[in-house]
């Protein structure tokens, strides 16, 4: 069962930009369609805890570059203190893609129809869409992406299956 209203990486703010308190946003993999799917924005600064709402007020520059510019960054002395967090969205178009968090996925039971195949052993980033690293019981790593038409999640039974047949 997926996860609904979960927060979706954009990027990381990066390079000031101008006075006014923009910034370039350093995209992640699918950012810019996060940034523009979402209604709510959080930055996540390492360390500080939960993610922090922001509003952003405007995006500018290219697809491959953009400018952010957040309510919280007036000046560009506030931009500064936004450099290296992360902006994330959330809400809006982004609360139909299915969402699982990555905490509830590591070490579960990975099976393809009756073969056990071994856990989840960590979820990677990957362009197109995330990926599940598998650790079989010989200690081998096998990767599959975390797609609806190749993995079903079931939290309550604890167990991840895999299509038949792919594997």
């Amino acid at each position: 069962m997926t996860q609904p209203g979960g927060l979706w990486v954009c990027g990381t703010l990066g390079q000031a930009h101008g006075l006014k308190g923009e910034l370039y946003l350093d995209l992640a993999p699918d950012g810019h369609r996060y940034l523009t799917m979402g209604a709510r924005f959080f930055v996540y600064r390492e360390g500080a805890g939960e993610p922090e709402a922001v509003r952003v007020e405007r995006t500018g520059g290219t697809d491959q570059r953009p400018l952010v510019h957040v309510a919280q960054a007036a000046t560009r002395e506030q931009a500064l203190a936004l450099q290296g967090a992360t902006l994330m969205a959330g809400g809006g178009h982004l609360d139909a893609i299915p969402y699982h968090r990555v905490g509830s996925l590591l070490g579960l039971r990975v099976v393809c129809g009756l073969r056990e195949l071994g856990e989840v052993a960590d979820v990677l980033t990957a362009p197109a869409q995330d990926v599940l690293d598998i650790r079989g019981p010989d200690g081998e790593h096998t990767l599959v992406p975390l797609v609806e038409e190749l993995v079903t999640v079931d939290l309550e039974s604890g167990t991840v299956s895999v299509r038949e047949g792919l594997l």
